[in-house]
């Protein structure tokens, strides 16, 4: 018995459905796939599992597409936080300082800019630390009037890999980026809007109609832009040795375990270049 193209896309769209868990909800509108993290008492934050749900389901799309690429049936996906939050960056409750956590993160940053289609993010709420590199990731954003951006590393002792580095200066601007990274600075939806980071403004019907709106256009024209506009010549890791050593000297450091220690206790940390 042979199989039709749209049987086998139905049946991609059943799995894709049952991906839904505890901590990602998978919605099919069209040819939106809405991903939602489901985890608002933790303002969902980002642990290995939910990293690595959100790469399955991108990995899932990019695999289907690369074997049944005629009349695809997800052409955006869009990714949403339940709650007043889109992510609080790192749960810093788990292993975000061991080296599992941050093999998913990047497995999940990857597979958004690897997924062959627009993936965008749907920020009505902060998006801070990990959660603002995953608006990074996306292709687009749409900023709500109570989302705004932040990554405080310099504030909680530990440093950041290259690749979040160069893709805040390409997306957010140079001058933005220093703001962000050395004083800490947040980056609200007028000022995302200023600097091109934001893709719309609005709220989350507009940015699902807006999402429709990138899945109506060609798929071909669409992969090829996208796959163009990812291609970078940096990774994770640093160029330079000494960069790279510092970077592993930041997380390894007396002031980031002081820093870690200093949040459980709802104190400041108290830094000492050690």
């Amino acid at each position: 018995m042979t199989v039709s193209p749209a049987d086998t896309h139905e049946a991609f769209k059943t799995t894709l459905l049952e991906m839904t868990s505890e901590i990602l909800r998978i919605e099919l509108d069209g040819f939106v796939a809405v991903s939602t993290m489901t985890r608002p008492d933790k303002r969902n934050a980002l642990n290995e599992a939910a990293c690595n749900a959100l790469a399955d389901l991108l990995e899932a799309i990019g695999q289907h597409d690369e074997q049944h690429p005629v009349d695809p049936p997800v052409r955006a996906v869009l990714i949403r936080g339940e709650g007043p939050a889109f992510c609080a960056g790192a749960d810093l409750s788990g292993s975000v300082y061991g080296d599992t956590f941050h093999a998913a993160l990047h497995r999940m940053l990857r597979a958004v800019v690897h997924c062959p289609y627009p993936v965008i993010a749907d920020v009505q709420g902060p998006a801070v630390g990990a959660g603002t590199q995953l608006s990074l990731a996306c292709d687009l954003r749409v900023v709500g009037e109570r989302g705004w951006f932040m990554v405080p590393p310099a504030k909680l002792g530990f440093a950041l890999d290259n690749w979040t580095l160069r893709r805040s200066e390409h997306l957010l601007g140079g001058a933005w980026t220093r703001s962000v990274m050395l004083s800490g600075a947040r980056v609200d939806q007028q000022q995302a809007r200023i600097s091109g980071f934001a893709s719309e403004v609005g709220d989350a019907d507009q940015a699902l109609s807006f999402a429709h709106d990138v899945a109506s256009a060609a798929p071909l024209s669409v992969k090829h832009l996208k796959s163009v506009l990812n291609r970078t010549d940096y990774g994770f890791e640093f160029a330079d040795p000494e960069h790279q050593q510092g970077y592993e000297e930041c997380w390894a450091s007396q002031d980031a375990a002081d820093a870690r220690r200093a949040r459980a206790e709802k104190r400041p940390a108290v830094f000492r270049g050690m």
